[in-house]
């Protein structure tokens, strides 16, 4: 019984080592559902609009993005995040703001319309693509990704391959057109348009960007991130008066390091379930049919021939010895 359950065991092995990774690691690959991040981008010079002082200030800035998720909006296929985004100056002045809740899929990183989604309290938004992360085994192509600020998905391109401390990344790059993102709080003094200095004119707000990511594939984790950032005021006549902003934000290199580390813990995660369980399940699979091979060697029954020799020697003996 010990021999038949061992080469039982061993042919399921066998069997499962090429699932494994075919079938089973890819469906084991998913993106955590709970998390709690922050992460900063800064711009050592920028200029902005400060609408307490009506002026414009130049001066370092700084993007703080708090991520967190809805653990009970998550199941086994989907994670919730919300996402919360302050532009500020180093003294913690306001000059932006964003929010949003989005649901996505764990192994690709596709957005998902579910789970009250909201970008800036508005519902109504149909996000679509990436935005937190790329899929497991990022692909050297085109995908659409979600600008929050202008509310659009856009395509993001593949521009290339490189390596950072040594880990080999893809950069993709997007840009985002002007568009209109919001009225102005206040209104702007026509002094700082070239307009009427006497007075002062409600305006919109316009938002364009040039954005580069650089995702290391197998992870799908984004490891590094450029962001030139340009806003404008436009007057009633859609003519635009005023850079309201402009900021070149970039991930710091200790930031870098933080998610260089998330990535080697997936891609660890990855190697095991691609090849050191599937190897490590042939090696015990093969082993297994080896012993039960001579289990069933060391009790194989007599050959007739050896039986025929074994019913001589009897009378032979008992010849031997009239006993």
């Amino acid at each position: 019984m010990l021999a038949l359950g061992l080469a039982g065991f061993g042919a399921f092995l066998l069997v499962f080592s090429p699932l494994m990774r075919a079938v089973v690691a890819p469906r084991l690959l998913k993106a955590q559902a709970d998390r709690a991040t922050i992460s900063r981008m800064y711009a050592r010079s920028a200029t902005f609009y400060d609408p307490s002082t009506a002026r414009l200030r130049t001066g370092p800035v700084v993007l703080t993005r708090a991520l967190n998720s809805d653990g009970s909006a998550g199941t086994g296929e989907r994670a919730v995040w919300i996402q919360f985004s302050s532009l500020t100056t180093l003294e913690g002045d306001r000059i932006g703001y964003n929010e949003l809740r989005l649901g996505i899929d764990r192994r690709s990183g596709a957005i998902l319309d579910c789970c009250g989604a909201y970008v800036d309290g508005d519902s109504a938004v149909r996000a679509q693509g990436l935005i937190f992360r790329w899929p497991f085994g990022a692909a050297r192509r085109a995908y659409d990704y979600f600008d929050a600020l202008t509310k659009r998905s856009l395509p993001i391109t593949y521009a290339g391959t490189e390596q950072i401390s040594g880990v080999t990344v893809y950069r993709y790059t997007q840009h985002v057109p002007a568009a209109q993102v919001a009225s102005a709080d206040v209104p702007v003094p026509g002094r700082l348009m070239g307009l009427d200095a006497g007075r002062s004119y409600r305006v919109t707000r316009w938002s364009q960007e040039d954005r580069t990511l650089w995702v290391e594939p197998e992870s799908g984790v984004i490891v590094k991130s450029e962001e030139n950032l340009r806003q404008s005021f436009r007057t009633a006549d859609g003519v635009e008066r005023l850079v309201a902003l402009s900021a070149d934000l970039r991930t710091p290199d200790e930031e870098v390091a933080v998610n260089l580390g998330e990535a080697y813990g997936y891609t660890s995660w990855i190697t095991t379930a691609r090849v050191r369980l599937p190897i490590g399940s042939g090696v015990v699979g093969l082993a297994a049919l080896v012993t039960a091979g001579v289990l069933l060697l060391r009790r194989r029954p007599p050959s007739v021939s050896a039986l025929a020799e074994d019913q001589q020697e009897i009378p032979r003996r008992e010849l031997a010895d009239p006993r």
